[in-house]
């Protein structure tokens, strides 16, 4: 069974009836505040989450004895690439000179 209201009275999910406008305010003025809080303290978490710098992340690559922290890990990529464009850059020179 279903209630039918009318299109302008219409119950919204989640907020209770008021007897007033007032007391309307004022529960969505504390849901307001309330909903300010959690961020603030959600900020304040992912905040010191972040403090903790390169060592927050650990990643193991395949073939790696022990995990790397961000650090290492970007050195390690960034070694890699560079040798694989000095490895490129000499293939090139070489096929230019046969």
């Amino acid at each position: 069974m279903s209630i039918d209201f009318p299109a302008e009275q219409q119950p919204t999910p989640g907020v209770p009836q008021f007897d007033s406008y007032e007391a309307e305010l004022e529960w969505r003025f504390e849901k307001v505040a309330s909903s300010i809080k959690n961020l603030a303290h959600r900020q304040a978490t992912v905040e010191s989450f972040l403090q903790r710098g390169a060592d927050m992340i650990q990643y193991k690559p395949e073939g790696e004895d022990k995990h790397l922290n961000l650090t290492a890990l970007f050195d390690n990529l960034f070694e890699r690439l560079n040798k694989i464009e000095e490895d490129i850059a000499q293939l090139k020179s070489e096929h230019i000179h046969n």
